[in-house]
C-alpha cells in the first residue's frame, strides 16, 4: 500500500486536530479525512497556545527547544500574524511547588532561554520568562478551512456511520479508513471507554472564561503551579484563562493566578472537561486494549508539538523523535518513569 493510498481519519473538532490533519496531507502526503463538528459560533474562543510549559524533564525541553523555532515558521506560512513575543510567569506556593519552580529555572537558563530571577510577593514565589510565543489558535481556525481545502483534506461535519474496529482502523460509509487518530479530548471522551481512558488518563471539570478587553498586562500569560491555573492575553486585550472547577472554585484559582488590579471584567464563561496524565507528560499512540491511536495531555505545547506528530504518525520521525514517541505510549502502565514531570495542580499529595 502506498502511502497516498494510506487513507487517515483524524477526529476532533479543536486546533490542534485540525492542523495535525493539514500537516499531514500538505507536508505528509497522506489521505485525510477530517471528522469534526462545524465550529460552534457562540463558543468562547480557544486559549492561546505557547512556546513554553512547566515541564521539568531535560529531555523535554531539547525536544521543545528544537522544534519550536521550526513549528512557528510552518504555522506562519498558514497564518503570517499567528504569534506573537510576549512576558510569562509562572507562579508556585506550596515547598514542592517552589522546588519544580526552581529546577524549570535552572533548565531554563542551562537552555539559554532568557528568564528573570525568581521574585516573591503577596501570591507566591515567581519568575519571569521574557520572549515566550502566543500562538493565536483562534486566528488558526479562522484560516484553516481554505488551507484544508487547498491541502485536500475532505473535512466532513458528521461522525455518524463511523465504524471503528478493533484494529484502530474503521469504516465510514463505503469508504475504509486504514488508521483513525483521536486527536483532542472530546473526541477520545466519545469513543475511548472510561475504563480505558482510566489506563492514561483522568477526566477533570474545568471552567474557561473570558474578559472584557484591557490595557496589556506585564505579564501576558502564566501558570499556577499549585493549581494547574492556566491564562493568556491575547493581542486584542482579552484575557482567557481556564482552572479546575470539581469544587465550584475555578474563578478564584484564576484570580489568584491573574492577580490583577482592578480585576478584569468577565464576559463569558464554560464548562470544559479536559484530560490529564497521570505522570504528567503526553499521551501518544494507540491503547492499551482497544487499540485506537490518541494524542492527549500536551497542554499549552500543542500547536507547537503538531509538526512533530505529525511526523511520527506519518512514520517520518528521526531515531531521538520516535524514541520520545515510543516513550510516552498510551499503552504504557503509568507512571512511565522515563518521562514522567511535574504535574502542576497535583502537589503536596492531591489537587490544590
Amino acid at each position: 500500500m502506498t502511502e497516498q493510498a494510506k487513507t487517515i481519519a483524524v477526529v476532533g473538532a479543536s486546533p490542534f486536530a485540525w492542523l495535525l490533519a493539514g500537516l499531514l496531507a500538505s507536508d505528509h502526503s497522506r489521505a485525510i479525512v477530517l471528522l469534526s463538528p462545524p465550529p460552534n459560533p457562540h463558543a468562547l474562543r480557544p486559549l492561546p497556545s505557547l512556546s513554553f510549559a512547566p515541564v521539568t524533564r531535560p529531555e523535554t525541553w531539547s525536544i521543545l527547544m528544537a522544534h519550536a523555532k521550526p513549528a512557528l515558521r510552518r504555522l506562519s506560512r498558514i497564518v503570517p500574524t499567528i504569534g506573537e513575543r510576549i512576558d510569562m510567569r509562572v507562579l508556585a506556593r506550596s515547598a514542592e511547588a517552589v522546588l519544580a519552580l526552581g529546577h524549570m529555572r535552572h533548565l531554563a537558563e542551562g537552555f539559554r532561554y532568557p528568564v528573570d530571577p525568581m521574585e516573591k510577593d503577596t501570591g507566591g514565589t515567581f519568575m519571569g520568562l521574557r520572549d515566550v510565543r502566543s500562538i493565536d489558535a483562534s486566528a488558526l481556525l479562522g484560516a484553516a478551512p481554505s488551507w484544508l481545502s487547498a491541502s485536500n483534506v475532505a473535512v466532513l461535519n458528521s461522525m455518524e456511520g463511523l465504524k471503528i474496529r478493533r484494529d484502530g482502523s474503521a469504516r465510514f460509509g463505503a469508504t475504509s479508513i486504514d488508521q483513525v487518530i483521536l486527536a483532542d479530548d472530546e473526541a477520545i471522551l466519545q469513543w475511548v471507554d472510561a475504563d480505558e481512558i482510566a489506563t492514561f488518563a483522568r477526566i477533570e471539570h474545568w471552567a474557561g472564561i473570558e474578559t472584557a478587553p484591557q490595557r496589556h498586562a506585564r505579564y501576558r500569560a502564566g501558570f499556577d503551579l499549585d493549581t494547574g491555573t492556566v491564562f493568556a492575553q491575547s493581542g486584542d486585550g482579552v484575557v482567557r484563562a481556564a482552572a479546575r472547577n470539581d469544587d465550584g472554585r475555578a474563578l478564584a484559582r484564576i484570580a489568584d493566578c491573574l492577580a490583577l488590579d482592578p480585576a478584569p471584567r468577565l464576559a463569558a464563561q464554560t464548562s470544559l472537561t479536559r484530560l490529564f496524565s497521570h505522570d504528567g507528560a503526553p499521551v501518544l499512540g494507540p491503547t492499551r486494549r482497544d487499540k485506537m491511536f490518541v494524542v492527549a495531555a500536551l497542554g499549552t505545547l500543542d500547536l507547537i508539538l503538531a509538526p512533530l506528530i505529525a511526523g511520527i504518525i506519518a512514520e517520518r520521525a528521526s531515531g531521538l523523535e520516535a524514541e520520545w514517541a515510543a516513550a510516552h505510549g498510551a499503552d504504557l502502565r503509568q507512571p512511565r518513569r522515563e518521562v514522567a514531570d511535574f504535574h502542576p495542580g497535583l502537589v503536596a499529595g492531591g489537587a490544590q
